[in-house]
């Protein structure tokens, strides 16, 4: 075990929160999107710009994921009346904007990244400590997932799941399919804006790479990775892909591309993920012993 493994946690449950995130466009509503990065970067970026204020942390988390929704707002509404392909190109175009103007405003300090970002503490508790941030990271991200949970399980989240399969029949049927799917964005840019902003907190520094559109494929192969369908799946799919990638080629020249050929081969071979794999060996021992 390396040890940085309690770095190597916490930045798996930050991604589970963001592939979760993600799991609300693909999974739930049916919206395609190539550059959801650039929410998570944009909360990460609103964190690391506000670090001179004096507040909490969580006041840094409700700000990033704020700022995130407004910008996912203005997205979602000028691609309100594109078809789910361009949506999505319009997304992956917005994301590279995001990252080039990384380099072009100067306060965001280009390859540089914005350093020095404070932990802070919260009720007391100085969250400097690898072992109190790490408990930090954990009881936020429960929190959001919980709240998700429940979104996921209400009328809301089957409305959006009777988008994901027929926009017009939902329609027909009284459904609101734009502002649904417009809140639906906003939500899922909210949630990557605050693990963004819990990102800076954890290493304490921003860079450009949070926004690229190679990050964006990374959160995708995430999703897909745990299965896209099931409200876990995403969740599941980061921590693995983070752990593989950390645990196993975290030392080697080639283990992105490693890495890449595994994860493909998983996807093309379970298209509904690790999850999908477990439901078809639950149903196959359920049959045998009906059998029996």
């Amino acid at each position: 075990m390396p040890p940085n493994m309690q770095y190597v946690l916490g930045i798996a449950v930050i991604y589970a929160l963001l592939a979760t995130s993600l799991g609300v466009l693909f999974g739930w509503t049916g919206i395609y999107t190539f550059g959801h990065a650039a929410f998570f970067g944009i909360g990460a970026y609103a964190t690391a710009l506000l670090k001179e204020q004096a507040w909490g942390p969580l006041a840094f988390l409700g700000m990033s994921a704020l700022i995130a929704v407004i910008a996912a707002v203005l997205i979602g509404l000028i691609g309100q009346r594109l078809a789910k392909v361009e949506f999505a190109m319009l997304t992956m175009i917005v994301g590279q904007i995001a990252y080039l103007l990384t380099f072009r405003v100067p306060v965001l300090q280009g390859d540089n990244g914005i350093y020095s970002i404070p932990r802070g503490d919260v009720f007391g508790i100085d969250l400097t400590p690898p072992v109190s941030f790490w408990w930090y990271s954990i009881i936020v991200v429960a929190i959001v997932m919980g709240v998700l949970r429940r979104i996921h399980l209400s009328p809301f989240g089957e409305s959006l799941n009777a988008i994901r399969d027929d926009a017009v029949k939902a329609a027909a049927i009284g459904i609101p399919v734009k502002s649904l799917r417009l809140a639906a964005f906003a939500l899922a840019g909210g949630v990557a804006g605050l693990a963004g902003g819990l990102f800076a907190q954890q290493g304490s520094i921003v860079t450009p790479s949070t926004l690229s559109f190679t990050f964006s494929g990374q959160i995708i192969i995430m999703a897909l990775l745990g299965g896209m369908m099931g409200f876990w799946g995403p969740a599941l799919g980061a921590i693995l892909f983070q752990f593989i990638n950390a645990l196993v080629f975290g030392n080697s020249t080639h283990g992105t591309l490693v890495l890449g050929i595994i994860l493909l081969a998983v996807v093309m071979l379970f298209p509904s993920g690790v999850l999908g794999v477990f439901a078809r060996l639950r149903d196959l021992l359920m049959r045998s012993r009906s059998r029996q």
